[in-house]
């Protein structure tokens, strides 16, 4: 192939992108995060323990193989 059919096939492609975004960006509109969203992205989760885990759903005796 020559240079200039790699060129053409090159922009050909961007120009698919191109209209391949826009076609998504109509069906799939994108929304802003709220500051809530934000906050839960950036903010450090803590880590619950078993026992924590357990008592959230509602079973009290845990029994542990030793």
């Amino acid at each position: 192939m020559s240079v200039e059919v790699l060129k053409d096939i090159r922009q050909e492609l961007k120009e698919l992108k191109r209209l391949y975004k826009q076609l998504v960006e109509k069906l799939i509109p994108t929304e802003e995060t709220t500051n809530e969203e934000k906050k839960a992205i950036e903010e450090k989760d803590e880590i619950a323990d078993e026992k924590e885990l357990m008592k959230a759903l509602g079973k009290t005796h845990v029994r542990r193989k030793h």
